[in-house]
Order: structure tokens, then sequence, then C-alpha cells
């Protein structure tokens, strides 16, 4: 027999197995290769190559695994596969010298032997052959074969720690952020399986790192392995060397775990940062690890009986970091709920949604824990949205903000709904899910009829759970405004408060896409008519006396023009005219298309009617100190004081601006 340097190669083996005949015809060549090996000189037998053993040993392995060796149990052990195990012996001292992984056709060749080997005293043992000589053979090839297995189980965590031992040696601790994720088909026909990015400047960011040639030896030590029955070891071995592996890559990228019962104490401003953490690493778990280490174990047990291998080391891979991450985002659910903290708590519902993906292939009870924490979150926003709701009616402040400017719960609630509308499918999703257990629990009464019919064109309400609650909110803001309103005593400056909040609130709208599609057009085209009532009130409040006074009506006294009626109305056009321009040149209106707008129209209202009245009747003062006594205005001075009005007296106070 050679050395075992001279292996027989694969395509040597193969010819071999494909020249093999039936039971019948194994049986023959079986009996023949005895007789050759028997009438050979024992100096001569020993030469015979360790492809003529395979082949012998193929022969055997075809009869014993054929009806026959039922009938006719098998006495003794054929002289040409008598050898074999101290073959294989030979090859596990030379194979522990050298390592797997370093020629594939020695590492191929091997493995040939031990899967034959391992066939062998599987199908022995279960014949249960009552022969010494049979026995013996199969004492001797189960100890090869327990030495063959526990060398492989040794060089496969080898290669499985030595992609970690090369990324940590050589420092390959990139950015880790913006990960793309690997290929979705969770299958893979060839052994490179798509785990390395085929983009080379994404190189630094594959996972797992496996050449191709250690991918298909580890997939041929798995094989062998489990075919030999120690599918036990192989998998501890594979989960071991994975669970390290992916310990480290989330070390690298920052993930220590916050200890869940510091996340009570520690100020929202510290808790955010670890929030961010956790989110950047969830979906890099999501986007690269999870997918990546998928790829690795369908790819190493890639036949289809070992779909229950690969679905219990994925399970409990993953499980085992999952668990960690949801520990978490449950101790953040239990602090104390605050408006400002709806954003990050939407973040992380969004993380866990985008989880389930990379996890499908689990157990349904991981899931399904992702899918509870994930409702959690759900039902903390919800309460979260609904303190906006409680802290505008609870605003009743008997305060009235100065100069009828925007009020800060304007400003504060239209500036939180336009950061919510970013997460506005988050959000539909959220309330949808919770409206539906409210009605499980109860029946949901139906809207108001006058409501449904305000937005009966609009189909993104009729759909949008998130789109009733903008509504609820904004109905909230509008009847806690008008109360406000009533905190001004002058009518006018009512007006002018309602007109600045209606305005500011529009303006939000309509510069947001998301808000104006929930809203709908019906509800902006309400909300525009509302303004321009607003503007009609004031401006009836403000000069129906100023032109009432240019009236004609009353001047006239048996025919002629009555000098004291007519001085008198002069008078009280100054007066009233001065005390507009005093009080309401201190009044803010913010939006500066609306001051300019307001502006326009009270000049068109009122510069004409007095420039008719003006010049009709100036002609009947008597001229001089008389007519300047009485006629305090030139036409063009009304036009130029009418510009000052709204802005918020500038030589006492800033104006403001949005």
């Amino acid at each position: 027999m050679e050395k075992a340097g001279n292996h027989a190669t694969e395509s040597e083996i193969h010819d071999v197995r494909e020249n093999t005949q039936h039971s019948d015809e194994s049986e023959k060549q079986l009996h023949n290769s005895t007789e050759t090996a028997t009438a050979k000189p024992e100096s001569e037998s020993s030469q015979i190559s360790l492809n003529q053993v395979m082949e012998a040993v193929d022969d055997f392995i075809q009869l014993i695994s054929s009806a026959a060796a039922e009938k006719d149990p098998l006495r003794e052990i054929p002289p040409a596969v008598e050898p074999f195990p101290e073959t294989v012996d030979s090859l596990v001292s030379k194979m522990e010298s050298s390592g797997l992984g370093r020629d594939e056709t020695e590492d191929s060749a091997f493995i040939d032997a031990v899967n034959r080997i391992s066939k062998s005293v599987t199908r022995l043992r279960e014949l249960r052959l009552d022969s010494t000589p049979v026995s013996s053979w199969l004492n001797r090839a189960s100890s090869v074969q327990h030495r063959a297995v526990s060398l492989l189980d040794e060089e496969f965590r080898h290669l499985l720690d030595r992609s970690r031992e090369t990324k940590n040696s050589d420092g390959n601790n990139g950015n880790h952020n913006n990960q793309k994720p690997p290929p979705s088909n969770s299958t893979h026909e060839s052994d490179r399986c798509a785990l390395q990015d085929n983009d080379p400047s994404q190189e630094e960011e594959s996972f797992p790192d496996f050449p191709p040639e250690s991918i298909s030896t580890l997939k041929k030590i798995a094989g062998a392995m489990i075919s030999a029955g120690y599918e036990a070891e192989c998998c501890m071995s594979y989960e071991m060397s994975r669970r390290h592996a992916f310990k480290e890559e989330l070390s690298e990228v920052g993930f220590e775990g916050i200890n869940v019962e510091d996340v009570q104490r520690i100020a929202w401003e510290s808790l955010e940062g670890e929030i961010a953490s956790w989110i950047s690493i969830v979906r890099r778990c999501s986007a690269v690890l999870f997918p990546g280490e998928l790829s690795l174990c369908n790819t190493i047990f890639p036949d289809h009986d070992h779909a229950p291998i690969r679905k219990r080391l994925f399970t409990g891979l993953v499980s085992a970091v999952t668990i960690r991450f949801l520990d978490f985002s449950g101790a953040v659910v239990l602090t104390k709920r605050s408006s400002e903290k709806l954003f990050k708590f939407l973040d992380m519902y969004e993380t866990l949604r985008d989880l389930i993906p990379a996890v499908e292939n689990t157990d349904s009870d991981l899931i399904q824990e992702i899918k509870l924490a994930q409702t959690r979150l759900g039902e903390a926003a919800v309460t979260i949205f609904g303190e906006l709701e409680n802290s505008i009616k609870s605003d009743n402040g008997r305060t009235p903000v100065p100069s009828g400017a925007v009020h800060p719960l304007t400003r504060f609630t239209m500036n939180y709904l336009k950061y919510a509308c970013e997460y506005k499918d988050t959000l539909d999703q959220v309330f949808q899910h919770y409206e539906k257990s409210q009605s499980d629990q109860t029946e949901t009464k139906p809207e108001p009829e006058t409501k449904r019919s305000q937005r009966e064109d609009d189909e993104e309400y009729k759909t949008s759970a998130f789109a009733r609650q903008m509504i609820r909110v904004m109905e909230l803001l509008d009847a806690n405004l008008e109360i406000k309103s009533k905190l001004y005593r002058d009518p006018s400056l009512r007006s002018i408060f309602l007109m600045n909040n209606g305005r500011y609130i529009l303006q939000k709208i309509k510069g947001s896409t998301e808000i104006r599609d929930l809203m709908g057009q019906s509800w902006t085209r309400k909300r525009s008519t509302e303004l321009r009532q607003y503007h009609k009130s004031y401006q009836r409040e403000t000069w129906g006396k100023v032109l009432q006074c240019m009236n004609q009506e009353g001047l006239q006294v048996n025919g002629k023009v009555s000098k004291p009626v007519l001085k008198e109305r002069f008078k009280i056009f100054n007066n009233l005219f001065d005390e507009i321009h005093k009080t309401q040149s201190t009044w803010i209106v913010s939006d500066e298309q609306m001051q300019s707008e307001l502006r326009v129209s009270i000049a068109a209202l009122v510069i004409p009617a007095y420039r008719s009245f003006f010049g009709r009747y100036k002609q009947h003062l008597d001229s001089g100190k008389q007519t300047d006594k009485y006629v305090k205005y030139q036409p063009e001075d009304i036009e130029s004081f009418i510009d000052d009005l709204f802005d918020g007296n500038p030589t006492s106070m800033a104006r403001k601006r949005n």
C-alpha cells in the first residue's frame, strides 16, 4: 500500500463510481478484486494505490447496502478493504501536520475517505453481523473514524475562526454605518454564495468575510461530520464560533448593551444617545449582519435535509442578540411619557419593523416577541400623541398674547405636527392598530355627520387613521384659540389674533406636503374662508365708524352745508384715525403677505372715501388757521400712516418674524 501522499483525485473516484454496476455485479467485482489481492504476494499487495482501495471500498459499501446483504450476511472483510482503516489513519496523521484548507484536492480526497469509512461503519452497525473478523474491522474503522472526525471538528472550528482572526489582525474596523445588505436570496447554487459584495469598493463592509475556498472546505467538513453521525458536535462548533464572531462584530460598532435598570434613572438627553446607538446597531443587523449570517449558514449546510439544522443554528444566534435589543426597547417604553419622546419611539418602532424580514427564517416565537415589543412602542406613541391633545385642552392661560401675535401654543402644535407628519405612514399604522384594538373591546361610535360631510371629497381621510387624529388636534386647537381670542377686549384685536394664528396654521399646512395631504383640500378651503371672515370682521369693527364720519347724511341744513357739523365730522375723523394709528401700529401681523394685504385693503377702503370727502367739503371751511385746525390730514398722509399699522411699533419693540 502506498503512503498517504498518493491520493486519488476526485475525477478518478468519480470515474470509478460511474462504472459501478448494480448489486449483483458489485458482488462479482468485489470477489474478483479480493482474489487479485489474495493472489499477489504481500509486498505487491501493499502497493495497491489509494484509488484502487477507494474503488474496492465503494464496491463494498454498495454490496452491504444492497438487499442481498440482508439475506446473505457478510462473514469477513474483503482483503482489498481490510487495510482501509489504516489507510485513513495515515491520512489523518498527514492532515494533523499539514491541516485542511491549504490544498483543495488533498482536502477533497481526505474527506471522501472519511465519508467512505463513515458509510461503512454506519451500515455494518445497522446489519449487526455476528462475525469476529467483521467486528474486529468495525472496531478499528470506528476508532479511526472517531479520530478523523475529531480532526475535522478541530479544522472546522479553525477555519471558522480564521476569518475573524485575520480581520482583527488586519485592523479591518472600518465604518459600518449605512451598510448595504447582501443579496436577499437565502439559497445559493455555488460555494461562493454571494457572501461578498461584487463591488470591490464595498469589500470592507462584507459580512461574514470568508474566501471561497474556505467556504467550500467548511461545507464539505460539515457534510462529512453530519453523515458520520456527529451533527451535534458540528453544530456546537459552528454555533460557538459564530457567536464569538458576532459578539466581536457588535463590539466593533459600539454595542455593549446598557443595563436596562439604568434606563429608568438616566436623563433623557443621555438616553437619546443610547437610543440612537441602538437604532444604528439594530439596523446594521437587519441590513448586513443577519442576512450575511443566514447566507453563511445556508451555504455551509446546503442540503435539503439540513433545513432543520440551518433554522436551529440561525435562530439560536439571532435570538441571543435580538433578545438583548428587545430588553432595551422594553425598558425605554417604561420611561415617563413626554411629547419630545414621540419621535425616538417611532424611530425604534420602525427599526423593529424593519428587523422582522431579516429574522423571518427563525422560529415564530422570536418574530412574535419582536412584534410585541413593536406594539408596545406603538401604544406608547399613541399615548404620547394623546398628551398633545391633553396639553391643548389644558392650556387655559388667562393672559393674552401681546399685540395679537401668534400664540406659542399654535407654534408648538403646528411644528410638532409638521415633524410628526414625517412619520405619517408609521403613525397611520400605529393608529390603525390602536383603533382596531379599541374596536375589539368596545363598539366604535360613528363620526358626526357634519364632520364627515366637511371631508366627503377627501379619500385620504376615509382610509387614514392618522388623518383622523390630525383633524381632532386641529379642532381642539381651533376651539382653544377661539377661547383665547375672547381675552382681548378690543373686537378688532380679537380678529387680528385669529387672523395671525389662522394664517400661521394655513401657511404651515401649505408648506408641508404631508400635512396638506392628510388634512385634505376641503379643510384647507374652509380655513381660507375663515381667514377672509376674520378680515371682514376686522374691517367692520375698525373702519366702520371711520367711514361713517364721511357719510354725507346730516351735513346739510336747509340745503346748505352746516359748518359746525362739518367741523365735528373732521374732528371725529381725526380722533378716530389718531387712536387707530396709535393703537394698531403696535399690533403685530407677522406674516408679511397678510400684513401687506391688510394695509392694501384698508387703503382701498379709506383713502378713496376720505379723498372724496376732503375734496368736496374742504372748501366750506374758512381758509387759514381754521382749516388747519380741523383738516389735520391730507389724503397722502392717510396712506403713509396706514403703512405704519401692524408693525409692532418699531420705535419701541422689535418686529417679530416666523
